[in-house]
């Protein structure tokens, strides 16, 4: 009897679950789709894995955010990290690192290091990195040596989107797992400044990391901050992804807001698509354009006006990522020139 009164029990908990999860919208609905999507291109294999720079295609191609696709140059195991004009940087799960060249798409640099590397960033003889266990490395290819190590204490659990390294002139900035920029000197190598963003225990690292006429912008999943030479300032956000335009900052919420910023923080704009989750986004031709995961497209000018929205074929439930005018999705890919 008492079996049957916890089965009563359980069913009637979930019948009363259900009808509460339906009694309010959870997902994005727009209230006008404006076309559907065409021209869509099925592709031999599809995105495995993506980073903040661009993702591997399959087992042996990546797409770039700068060069697009880049076939057969993948070695086994291994996954995109970052590229520079010349090179891609890859790395594997035991630590393994290597420079490959775009034109020979072979390696000029190979390192094994004890930490697997979650971001790097090249220029000239210096590698810069951060591996796992959040420690920092610079690295001397052509004198095959470490300059600079620092560890920097431990994390539970990362946001895939680790930004990259940043060369400034004379000025190297680490973003770190545990939401701080390091900024060091590169002919000294020693560490000027500690900025910290923010101190949550979980997915604090640094996932957005650019400069730009001498300002830096930078985020983790909490709070935004530019950094100028005179002065620093913040803005709190539930992140989940960020452009840098000329002078323009777009912060895409976990909420489904766009919020338009100006290099001091302050609000601009702000446009709300309640409860979007966008998985992709990217500024092109002065369009700003995000893949919301219930299978829209949705495209404004950087005003945030002139919105659209467009039907794609289902929900986006695969990788994706917007490289060189082109969305991909799993084995798909969308020409955004002709939508």
């Amino acid at each position: 009897m008492k079996l049957q009164c916890l089965r009563y029990f359980g069913a009637l908990l979930g019948v009363t679950l259900l009808l509460g999860g339906c009694a309010g919208k959870t997902v994005y609905e727009p209230v006008k789709v404006d076309a559907a999507i065409r021209n869509v291109e099925k592709l031999d294999k599809g995105i495995r894995s993506v980073v903040r720079e661009g993702a591997v295609l399959n087992r042996t191609s990546v797409v770039t955010k700068k060069s697009g696709v880049i076939a057969d140059i993948l070695p086994p195991g291994f996954h995109f990290i970052n590229e520079d004009d010349d090179n891609i940087i890859v790395g594997d799960d035991s630590g393994g690192v290597q420079i490959i060249s775009k034109t020979t798409k072979k390696p000029v640099f190979s390192k094994k290091f004890a930490q697997p590397v979650v971001s790097a960033t090249r220029r000239g003889d210096l590698l810069a990195l951060v591996l796992a266990d959040n420690t920092i490395v610079l690295y001397d290819i052509r004198a095959d040596s470490e300059r600079y190590r620092e560890s920097l204490g431990k994390v539970i659990a990362i946001d895939a989107r680790a930004a990259n390294p940043v060369f400034v002139n004379d000025l190297i900035v680490f973003p770190t797992l545990d939401g701080r920029l390091l900024i060091m000197d590169s002919n000294k190598k020693i560490v000027l400044r500690d900025v910290a963003l923010s101190d949550k225990e979980l997915f604090n690292n640094v996932i957005f990391l650019k400069v730009h006429n001498n300002i830096l912008v930078a985020a983790t999943a909490s709070k935004v901050i530019v950094v100028t030479p005179k002065r620093i300032y913040t803005y709190s956000a539930d992140v989940k992804d960020i452009l840098y335009v000329g002078h323009d900052i777009y912060v895409f919420t976990k909420g489904g807001k766009i919020i338009h910023l100006n290099e001091k923080l302050q609000k601009v704009e702000e446009k709300d698509f309640e409860y979007a989750n966008f998985v992709a986004v990217a500024e092109m031709n002065g369009k700003l354009y995000g893949v919301e995961r219930q299978g829209y497209l949705i495209e404004m000018d950087r005003k945030l006006g002139n919105v659209t929205v467009k039907k794609l074929d289902d929900e986006v439930e695969q990788p994706s990522i917007i490289a060189k005018d082109v969305l991909y999705i799993g084995d798909k890919a969308i020409d955004l020139k002709v939508q």
